[in-house]
């Protein structure tokens, strides 16, 4: 993941994530350049407060897309009527084009 330095820091041996959106900081400070490139730099490392939050937003990132993945849903245009409410015979079939086995035998025999 890409990190940022605080806007303004003379030294930028400090990572940081920024809120997705925004130019803002995990930490709350305005973000400054990308600064990636100093990984390799003695002394660098990444800032606690961020890394923290950043955790936490993605853990419930996928949360929410576990628990949308886990939704039953109806497929498009499907319409969900109770049985007691629904029609019979002809009505039925002309209502939703799916027949009942014993209005399927109906059909046939003629």
């Amino acid at each position: 993941m890409e990190t940022y330095a605080v806007r303004g820091a003379a030294r930028k041996t400090t990572g940081h994530y920024r809120r997705p959106g925004t130019r803002e900081l995990y930490c709350g400070r305005r973000a400054g350049g990308r600064n990636s490139i100093f990984a390799a730099v003695r002394g660098w490392h990444l800032c606690k407060r961020c890394v923290r939050a950043e955790a936490r937003d993605r853990y419930e990132a996928e949360a929410v897309a576990e628990a949308w993945r886990s939704e039953v849903v109806e497929p498009a245009g499907m319409l969900v009527i109770a049985s007691y409410t629904r029609p019979r015979g002809a009505e039925q079939l002309a209502f939703d084009g799916v027949p009942r086995p014993h209005e399927q035998y109906a059909l046939f025999a003629a």
